[in-house]
């Protein structure tokens, strides 16, 4: 069988990273649209949806280390894998939770509603844990150059443009406009569809090193994981690592449902125009990859990461500020273009911690470590949410409706401008602290390479 620097091409590459394109498209339809489809569509309050969704994510948290733990204890199955597996169990329970979730009537109590709401988020997002969890395990544990990560992971944000403008799109045009539900759900629902076969695509292109697994030590107990968590909550750079991008997610986490509100109540604005910025966003993302490889080469991830995102920080303030709809237009374009760094690095950057705390206990455990690190940053990503919905009901949002008054508009603002900078400012200034600087994620890459790289076999 072929050595794994042969049997991935570019090509098998791009294929394989199908999946990572699907389980965007969802995500951002869930994340960015369902808050915006429930208070509009169903007739959820938004402060009962913020609470639900904070339940959700802390629930999430809890149950993210228990299926990494699980995913990574799971034995090598010759002709199937290890993770393969898990990725193609997840598509049909992704697909059965958000497509049932559509079919909420606008004539339901309150608690009907949120109660539905809850269980299918919780079903949704166990199954995309598994796929998440499945798929990162797979890739730190597969190229295991830092540069060819970042390479990868460069190759999936390409990738994911189509798929993440589509998921950005359609809820613009379809939440902004004058719609019906039946219209509403029957697009949504198909894009959810289209999603799903892009991951099991992509699924078709996971090959896993047999021999890679047989001689990687793993936790097989409780005893043994709470004595890696442990290690894990006194280890400096994984402190620092989860804790900077907790900050950063607190502000920036699920910024699009924000955007949906600026768009709709601030600008006024729909279709087509509402559009726009996230079309100019994904080009000059794209022109920005390239030369984030090059400089993560030359001067490390972690510099170029908190460097890059000193320009969301800047487009974030901008937005706190009464400005008309085409200089809101370039500002979404340069808060974009900042994130653009965290979509090339972060994963690369987890991974080295990965890398990073092997050295350190001798266990690798890609799962059991995202999943600890989600434990953490998932209920981040309910903060930004929970903040705007709290300002809408303060300030009195009407649901369904476009004009909305002075104080809604200026909760708008705040709630995608002043707030989420300040998280991201703090976020910003932890992660310069993070030890692994470029001498060090060169040390790191060494001492990786000397223990694992050899010319394996595939499954």
């Amino acid at each position: 069988m072929p050595a794994v620097k042969d049997f991935y091409t570019l090509k098998r590459k791009i294929l394989m990273n199908f999946i990572s394109a699907g389980s965007a498209l969802v995500i951002v339809i869930v994340t960015s649209s369902f808050m915006k489809f429930f208070t509009d569509v169903v007739g959820l309050s938004p402060a009962t949806y913020g609470v639900i969704f904070l339940i959700f994510s802390i629930w999430n948290g809890i149950n993210d280390p228990i299926i990494g733990f699980w995913a990574d204890k799971r034995p090598f199955k010759t002709g199937r894998g290890k993770y393969l597996p898990l990725i193609r169990w997840s598509i049909p329970i992704i697909g059965f939770s958000v497509i049932i979730l559509l079919l909420a009537s606008p004539g339901w109590s309150e608690t009907i509603t949120a109660i539905y709401l809850l269980v299918l988020l919780v079903i949704y997002e166990g199954a995309q844990t598994m796929l998440g969890v499945s798929f990162m395990a797979f890739t730190v544990n597969t190229f295991l150059d830092s540069a060819e990560r970042t390479e990868v992971q460069v190759i999936a944000s390409y990738v994911n443009q189509i798929p993440v403008f589509l998921g950005g799109m359609i809820p613009v045009w379809f939440l902004t406009g004058d719609f019906s539900r039946t219209a509403v759900v029957a697009i949504f629902s198909g894009t959810f569809i289209f999603g799903l076969v892009l991951i099991w695509i992509g699924s078709r292109f996971v090959r896993e090193d047999e021999k890679f697994y047989e001689n990687m030590e793993v936790t097989r107990g409780m005893k043994d994981l709470f004595a890696l968590s442990k290690n894990l909550f006194r280890d400096r750079t994984f402190l620092i690592f989860i804790f900077s991008f907790f900050l950063m997610q607190c502000g920036i986490g699920n910024y699009f449902s924000g955007y949906l509100y600026y768009m709709d109540n601030v600008l006024e604005v729909s279709g087509l125009k509402a559009t726009i910025p996230d079309v100019l966003t994904g080009v000059g993302q794209m022109i920005l990859f390239p030369f984030v490889i090059k400089w993560v080469k030359k001067f490390g991830s972690r510099d170029i990461l908190w460097k890059g995102l000193l320009i969301a920080l800047a487009g974030h303030l901008i937005l706190t500020f009464p400005i008309n709809y085409w200089v809101t237009a370039a500002t979404y374009v340069v808060i974009l273009f900042g994130y653009g760094f965290n979509s090339a690095i972060y994963a690369p950057l987890s991974g080295l911690v990965v890398d990073h705390i092997e050295l350190e206990t001798g266990k690798r455990q890609p799962g059991v470590i995202r999943g600890l690190i989600a434990t953490i940053m998932l209920p981040a990503a309910s903060v930004q949410p929970l903040i705007l919905s709290a300002l809408l009901s303060s300030a009195g949002y009407i649901g369904n409706v476009k004009q909305q008054s002075a104080e809604v508009v200026r909760a708008i603002r705040f709630g995608t401008g002043l707030i989420p900078a300040i998280f991201l400012a703090a976020g910003i200034l932890l992660l310069v602290f993070l030890p692994i600087d470029h001498k060090r994620e060169l040390e790191i890459q060494a001492a990786i390479e000397a223990k694992h790289v050899k010319q394996p076999e595939f499954a």
